[in-house]
């Protein structure tokens, strides 16, 4: 009887290794890794798009640094809540709060996101543990994150928060304690004490609270929970007396005109993050109910073609971000409009309404719709339009959705995952 080959020591621990959660979380750090080593500890800097607000930051969180540990709570000439300027100069204050020490916690925030990020798909949304570490690197060096992790920004240390806020949520619906939505209800006001309008937070909050079964007096406590993670906004904004920390730049103004600008442009993401990262054995159901199905047909055309309509009306201005550098590279225009935003926009009405009507029925997608949701109403209070504040979020949705869209997910989606990537890559270095 021939006896079965002989397995060495290494190939039997392969598989154990391949998914381990240690390897796959010091996986992560390597692209950071890399980008210290190369920029001798952060010593030297580069450009990353959108970067140029690294001077007024540091000397925020300076200001911050010689009161400490008195929060700075206005006349700081930026927009962002107190709160990460706070905590940035809590960290690096061991380190005499230099402008590397600076750099070097904001990197720290940014693996950590990233390693939250990697719990939230395996543990909470049960990816294979390959694929949530895939989708934790895209959104590592997407193109509105990577390059901001080694500059003194305030976008990454709040996506810490608010993916930590996400994966306690999904903690929650796994197991409703109310110490995790406790959980939830700090990081949310956490979140909204360094960007107040990730305020959007409070619609998966809300959502996970009427979708969980339990007794009427969790439910009343959970709402509880709920109101005193937004309590510390409300005292701020109070103390304030407007949305903006007194000596923020003055307000433009915020006509209809601005605000739906600011919705469109965002829809326009969604569309690009909703053709690369949306399983392909879903699109293809959605176009084959459009052939069999009027009212379906009619469900994402009619969003699609009202989007084009306010396109057609001109509300677009200049604005900065990656999509519109593209749009302007030989792009064809249409009613001074390039056409890339004509097909980007219209596609993503049509995919939020797609995913309106057919992914509810799941809590978990339920929370990501709402989310996403929450989020493009939030980019409608923007003053301006920034591709930054939605980018990594909506590429955040897509990534759970893609996981817990309950089709096989294939090697065309593991493929456009990585044209995904390749794009991000190629992005930070034309901008660096």
């Amino acid at each position: 009887m021939t006896g079965s080959p002989p397995v060495s020591g290494v190939a039997g621990r392969l598989p154990v290794l391949s998914d381990s959660r240690w390897a796959h979380l010091l996986m992560l750090a390597l692209p950071f890794a890399v980008i210290i080593v190369g920029c001798h500890g952060l010593s030297h800097s580069f450009n990353a798009f959108q970067a140029g607000d690294e001077g007024t930051h540091y000397q925020i969180v300076q200001m911050a640094v010689h009161q400490w540990p008195r929060p700075l709570l206005g006349s700081y000439g930026a927009w962002e809540g107190p709160l990460v300027y706070w905590l940035l100069a809590t960290l690096a204050l061991p380190f005499g709060g230099s402008l590397v020490a600076v750099r070097l916690v904001v990197t720290a925030f940014s693996w950590g996101t990233c390693a939250i990020t990697y719990v939230l798909f395996r543990d909470r949304l049960h990816a294979r543990p390959p694929d949530a570490l895939a989708l934790a690197l895209l959104l590592a060096i997407s193109p509105f994150f990577f390059g901001q992790s080694f500059h003194v920004l305030t976008d990454n240390p709040t996506w810490f928060f608010v993916v930590l806020a996400l994966e306690r949520l999904f903690a929650y619906v796994q197991r409703p304690a109310m110490a995790r939505l406790a959980a939830f209800a700090a990081c949310l006001a956490a979140a909204t004490l360094m960007r107040q309008v990730t305020l959007w937070l409070l619609a998966p909050g809300l959502v996970a609270l009427l979708s969980v079964p339990v007794p009427r007096r969790r439910r009343l406590t959970g709402l509880g929970l709920l109101v005193l993670g937004i309590v510390p906004l409300v005292a701020l904004l109070l103390y304030w007396g407007g949305p903006l920390p007194p000596g923020a730049a003055a307000a433009t103004s915020l006509a209809v005109v601005h605000r739906t600008r600011n919705l469109l442009l965002s829809l326009g993401v969604v569309g690009t993050y909703g053709v690369l990262m949306l399983p392909a054995a879903e699109l293809a159901g959605w176009w084959r109910r459009a052939h069999d199905h009027p009212a379906w047909l009619a469900t994402l055309a009619l969003p699609a073609v009202a989007t084009a309509g306010l396109l057609a009306a001109g509300v677009f201005d200049s604005v900065s971000s990656f999509l519109a550098l593209i749009s302007r590279v030989n792009c064809p225009q249409l009613a001074g409009v390039s056409l890339l935003w004509w097909v980007l926009v219209p596609l993503g009405a049509a995919v939020t309404a797609a995913l309106v009507v057919t992914r509810l029925s799941d809590v978990r997608s339920r929370l990501l719709v709402s989310a996403l949701l929450g989020l493009l109403l939030s980019a409608m209070a923007n003053q301006r339009w920034f591709e930054r504040y939605v980018d990594f979020p909506i590429l955040l949705a897509f990534a759970g959705l893609a996981v817990v869209a309950g089709v096989p997910l294939g090697r065309a989606d593991r493929l456009r995952w990585l044209v995904a990537g390749l794009i991000a890559i190629a992005l930070f270095l034309w901008i660096a």
